[in-house]
């Protein structure tokens, strides 16, 4: 007897075949997508940099920003645009 058992990334049992319940996998929804300059790189540590763009509520109210650990290596910089997109799976 397992005292324990393997589980697949969607939660089921790892050869759970029963999918009549279950959604197909890869289908996302789009949450949000939005367009941005980087204003800052920060250096978190040795494996990761954080990109920044602040937000501006005082000004617009409305505004999106983002702040994301990312692996070292990815060649942004400050002024640099981004998009940034939110999917459900």
């Amino acid at each position: 007897m397992e005292l324990f058992e393997q589980y697949d990334v969607d939660g089921h049992a790892a050869g759970d075949l029963n999918t009549a319940h279950s959604f197909p996998l890869f289908i996302m929804a789009n949450v949000l997508e939005f367009e941005s300059e980087i204003e800052f790189v920060a250096d978190i540590n040795d494996y990761k940099d954080c990109l920044m763009s602040q937000d501006p509520t005082q000004e617009n109210p409305n505004a999106l920003w983002f702040n994301i650990d990312i692996p070292k290596g990815h060649l942004l910089k400050a002024g640099d645009r981004v998009r940034v997109i939110v999917e459900k799976i």
